[in-house]
This record gives C-alpha cells, sequence and structure tokens, in this order.
C-alpha cells in the first residue's frame, strides 16, 4: 500500500495503516507492543475477522433458539443477517 490512493480514491483502511505505521516507527519498544492497537484495528479493517465472528455468534444463537422453539411447538423465526431488507428468513 503506497499511497492508499486507488482509482476509485482513498482506501477505507488508509487512514488506520497511517496511525499504525506511525506508531511502529515512533515507538521506543522493540517489541513495539503498544502498537498492538493500531494493528489490530487496521487489521479489523481489512479483513473483518470480528465483525465475521460475532455475526457467526448471532446466527448460531438464533439457530439454537429456531430448533428450541420447534421443538416446543413455539413460532420463532431466523433472522436473516446477509442483506439488509433481504427478505427475511425462513419459518
Amino acid at each position: 500500500m503506497a499511497s492508499g490512493i486507488g482509482y476509485r480514491g482513498t482506501n477505507r483502511c488508509f487512514p488506520l495503516w497511517e496511525d499504525f505505521q506511525q506508531c511502529f516507527f515512533s515507538s521506543q519498544e522493540k517489541t513495539r507492543a503498544d502498537c498492538v492497537p493500531a494493528r489490530e484495528d487496521y487489521l479489523e479493517c481489512l479483513h473483518h475477522f470480528k465483525a465475521i465472528a460475532r455475526v457467526r455468534t448471532i446466527q448460531a444463537v438464533e439457530r439454537d433458539n429456531y430448533n428450541k422453539s420447534k421443538a416446543n411447538g413455539t413460532d420463532h423465526k431466523i433472522i436473516s443477517l446477509s442483506a439488509p431488507g433481504g427478505g427475511g428468513g425462513s419459518s
């Protein structure tokens, strides 16, 4: 990532990269442990690891609730998290 500016303008994660880079080069520690939060923010922006894990956790709870309600004979619908306003779930 040389400049952070591409065909469509500035990359959404470039400001986080700049923060991490500034921390990295100004750090007095050899391990640069003080830059771990900036690094995690940048990597989360790129890959969405935490957001994906959170959605998977929510979906697992929804599946469990659906299975329990099906066993109890109550009506619980699964919420679709794949697309906003994407047409509900199954019953």
